[in-house]
């Protein structure tokens, strides 16, 4: 009995490694027709379907073979990743984009006017700089063809004043002189404070285009038997016609007097051409509810316009 178990073992050992290889053939297959069916995305991984969820302790099998469990992401085949992706992804409701362009709107409504508003600003103050540089050029070279300002003949009318120590060293673009010829200076001006602020398309003022596109107005002050006191005044509307046409944004108002200060922006000095005005002074006639004339003086020193 004993001799023939012993003789039955290599029959029964060789009859098991047979199946065995049988086996792993079969499984090896299987495995690959499911590989096929399925594709595994992510990691390359040599595994069934059915193993994607086994722990890795179970990846040996009892035949010695060793194989290698992916994670849970590389089992999952491409369409069922993209099957789940597709309903299981949350979008935004069209209540919910609404909701979102309702509040941009009331955010672009609060702050976009402020921020335009500051532009503009802006750009007024750079157009009041540039106006400045120019009457001090031309103060400089009429100084240099006419000698000190304190010795000029200020007892002419506003036409004779400009024409003899100013009109050639603007660059005009369009001469309106002493008329009431339209075109060199907007009509309907406004104070500061957004009353009526009259008009200088008459007879008294010498009006002016420049090649910039500014519009000027000149006009005598008839005090030509007091010493330093303001001779004459300079008004410039720094974007010429366009709006608002309103002093202290686009309007400014610079004085001429007859000693070493020259040209100055309104607001700098009193009438007398001596004394500096305090701030206090100034401000009152540059807010919102003022007139307007000294804002040139304010704009410059403040280098804004904060009003």
């Amino acid at each position: 009995m004993q001799k023939e178990c012993a003789s039955r073992q290599p029959e029964v050992g060789a009859r098991a490694l047979t199946q065995g290889v049988k086996r792993n053939r079969t499984d090896a297959s299987e495995a690959k027709t499911s590989e096929a069916k399925a594709p595994l995305r992510g990691l390359s991984c040599p595994i069934s379907r059915e193993m994607g969820d086994r722990d890795p302790a179970q990846a040996r099998s009892s035949r010695g073979t060793r194989r290698t469990l992916c994670c849970r992401f590389s089992g999952l085949a491409k369409g069922e990743i993209s099957k789940r992706n597709s309903t299981g992804a949350k979008g935004f409701t069209l209540a919910e984009v609404l909701l979102t362009l309702a509040i941009i709107g009331v955010v672009a409504a609060l702050t976009i006017p402020a921020v335009v508003t500051k532009v503009t600003k802006d750009q007024y103050v750079v157009g009041l700089k540039k106006a400045y540089n120019t009457l001090k050029a031309v103060e400089r070279e009429a100084r240099q063809e006419h000698g000190e300002m304190e010795n000029w003949d200020w007892s002419g009318t506003s036409t004779q004043q400009f024409e003899k120590y100013f009109l050639s060293h603007f660059d005009i673009l369009k001469n309106c002189g002493a008329t009431t010829e339209k075109g060199c200076f907007a009509e309907g001006l406004t104070s500061l404070g957004g009353g009526s602020a009259g008009n200088y398309n008459s007879a008294y003022y010498y009006k002016i285009v420049t090649s910039d596109g500014m519009s000027w107005a000149y006009e005598e002050v008839s005090y030509p038997t007091i010493p330093l006191r303001a001779q004459a005044a300079f008004w410039v509307d720094v974007n010429g016609l366009k709006g608002p046409n309103r002093y202290g944004r686009d309007i400014f108002l610079f004085d001429v007097f007859p000693s070493n200060l020259g040209i100055k922006p309104s607001g700098s000095y009193y009438g007398n051409g001596v004394t500096p005005m305090p701030t206090s002074d100034v401000d009152a006639n540059c807010n919102t509810s003022s007139w307007g004339d000294f804002c040139a003086a304010k704009v410059l020193s403040e280098g804004a316009m904060n009003y």
